[in-house]
């Protein structure tokens, strides 16, 4: 099974469920999603996807709908989806620009995604016992020794 297929599949469930809060079957994700790929191929990764825990059938011959783990595989891969933009980058940095700590960034981006989506907004800080690091950086200072 081909990985971007079978991620084009999630990204039109998740895109589905969301706009109809309905189960999502193989018939309506050829009808409006161009796959160029039959039903049974389309039946089969829907499978693969379940098998792997990123949609679920909420009862016997219901389409499918994302589950928790779907989701963070379609926001985890939103960028692929659309980039920002130059000007999309701009306006992010000057929004977040002066912030003086790690409150006031959340804060600030709660605020821009409330008024970007007009939807409310929740940040959630990380469990320190269920974290970890994924990311260190040194930055040469220059001539400190």
């Amino acid at each position: 099974m081909s990985e971007d297929r079978r991620l084009h599949i999630l990204r039109a469930i998740v895109q589905d469920y969301v706009r109809t809060s309905e189960p999502v079957g193989s018939k309506a994700l050829l009808e409006r999603h161009s796959l160029g790929v039959s039903a049974a191929t389309v039946r089969n990764d829907m499978a693969a996807l379940e098998d792997e825990g990123l949609i679920s059938a909420p009862h016997t011959s219901a389409g499918r709908v994302p589950t928790d783990a779907g989701y963070r595989m379609f926001v985890d891969r939103l960028s692929a989806v659309k980039p920002l933009s130059a000007a999309e980058r701009t306006a992010v940095s000057r929004f977040l620009e002066g912030a003086i700590d790690l409150d006031d960034v959340v804060g600030r981006s709660v605020r821009l995604l409330s008024s970007l989506t007009n939807q409310v907004a929740v940040m959630q800080y990380p469990s320190l016992s269920r974290s970890s690091v994924r990311h260190v950086e040194l930055v040469n200072l220059g001539g400190l020794a």
